[in-house]
């Protein structure tokens, strides 16, 4: 199975910490010392992993050309999936606009709904592209009385493992890592207590592994709390998320043969 790395450095609409376009080459310097064996999965024998480089650019407005420029290129194989690191939250308005998926799952601690154009109106935003009922949110833990009037209104729902699992279109996934709780990981751009355990996001992703089409991993920010444990946290994830799309899509295909010949 194809996969593609992107980073995009972009941190400029963070608000309690910046840092986070360091955050595509801290985690790249730890994936090759992380096991490639992941529940039954070895991504060193099932996948291929194409890193498409770093964007760069003064500003936002950039971002969406680039990404549809990397990830429509020669290089890059039909039918792959992208995984695109942040950045802060607002590259993935900009990733959606260039892949154009139909349903966003977003897994955040904050449901990103406030009226701004950066990383805390993501999901307010993406909704005025895909239509709210076609956005989920999973983890979600503190929101202000804006965010919660907007989601009132547009019957927006945090949902359930039991709600990812009855998904059953492409998705893409958004990881902001600030649904971790911080003792899990404080390197992020906000950190809210009373988080997911890395077992926890691990089941939601396993969920949502059948139909995922791309991902992203936002808000990760390498700055003055970070060790190398927070890196290989967020590098585990990455591995742990590719194996469980390995194996659901793997199998789903096999299902899928045999009924074909039936």
């Amino acid at each position: 199975m194809h996969f593609s790395l992107l980073g995009v450095c972009w941190d400029k609409t963070q608000t309690y910490r910046k840092g986070a376009a360091k955050a595509p080459d801290a985690i790249r310097k730890v994936l090759p010392h992380l096991e490639t064996w992941h529940a039954g999965v070895d991504l060193a024998e099932t996948t291929f992993l194409k890193d498409l480089g770093n964007i760069k650019v003064p500003n936002f407005d950039m971002i969406t050309n680039n990404i549809f420029a990397a990830l429509h290129s020669n290089e890059v194989p039909a039918g792959n999936i992208p995984i695109i690191l942040g950045g802060d939250h607002s590259i993935t308005l900009a990733a959606v606009k260039a892949l154009k998926p139909r349903k966003i799952v977003v897994f955040d601690a904050h449901p990103d709904a406030e009226d701004t154009q950066g990383h805390s109106g993501v999901v307010r935003r993406m909704a005025e592209i895909v239509g709210p009922q076609n956005i989920s949110l999973f983890g979600t833990r503190t929101l202000s009385k804006v965010e919660h009037e907007w989601l009132s209104q547009n019957r927006i729902q945090i949902a359930t493992l039991k709600d990812l699992r009855k998904i059953r279109e492409p998705v893409y996934l958004s990881i902001d890592l600030d649904v971790l709780d911080p003792f899990v990981l404080p390197a992020v751009g906000n950190p809210e207590p009373v988080g997911l355990r890395f077992i926890d996001v691990l089941e939601a992703i396993n969920a949502l592994a059948p139909n995922i089409a791309a991902m992203d991993f936002v808000e990760f920010t390498p700055t003055t709390c970070c060790t190398d444990i927070h890196a290989l946290t967020v590098g585990k994830l990455i591995y742990a998320a590719m194996a469980d799309i390995v194996r659901a899509q793997t199998e789903q295909r096999r299902i899928d043969g045999v009924f074909s010949k039936i």
